[in-house]
């Protein structure tokens, strides 16, 4: 299992180096990272929450939330090898007692992941469609009021699906933005998304 380049992008554990379940994976960059924790709305939502990272790879999103203060995070990926790198960098880190990984579909981890989450992370495979877990994220109780939604996609400039809906259950959408070749849409649970548009661009 190699360990590449990658290092956390931020919080208490910066630059700590990261391992990979293998070249082919396509976790998120350490630019993207930092940008989304670089939101004030994301780092407070990560502070002392649960989080869940939901087609989770390597894990780098929620081991970010948790160099970030997070309190726990649940991963969600199926892949065995991509288990195993997230077990491997929980382990390296001293983070084992603030996560659990469940190897399985995301479809099937409704209901055995913690409820009332505080921050989501929605990072299928580019090419994957991922609305029916957004959907279950839009329900009552599957997050927190006032909780973030990161989906993390393939730009349709790039060859990816057409935008999410702006509005998805009780997920309100309320900022939109491009890394490359990908799209990250962000969305709030339960709560005025005017106002967090407003926080956000002060």
């Amino acid at each position: 299992m190699p360990r590449g380049n990658a290092r956390i992008a931020g919080g208490r554990l910066a630059g700590r180096p990261l391992f990979s379940p293998a070249a082919a994976s396509r976790p998120a960059t350490a630019l993207i990272r930092k940008a989304l924790f670089d939101r004030a709305e994301i780092a407070r939502a990560a502070e002392g929450g649960a989080v869940l990272d939901l087609y989770a790879g390597a894990g780098y999103l929620g081991i970010e939330a948790l160099s970030h203060g997070a309190e726990w995070v649940d991963f969600v990926e199926r892949d065995g090898a991509a288990c195993r790198a997230i077990r491997r960098n929980l382990d390296a880190l001293g983070l084992a007692g603030r996560a659990r990984v469940h190897r399985m579909p995301v479809e099937r981890a409704f209901g055995r992941v913690a409820e009332g989450a505080a921050l989501a992370f929605l990072d299928p495979p580019f090419g994957a469609d991922a609305g029916a877990a957004a959907g279950r994220l839009g329900e009552d109780g599957a997050l927190a009021d006032g909780a973030i939604l990161v989906w993390r996609r393939r730009a349709r400039a790039a060859g990816g699906r057409p935008s999410p809906p702006g509005r998805i259950g009780r997920l309100v959408r309320i900022d939109q933005r491009r890394y490359g070749e990908s799209a990250v849409d962000t969305y709030i649970c339960g709560a005025p998304a005017a106002a967090i548009r407003a926080e956000a661009s002060a």
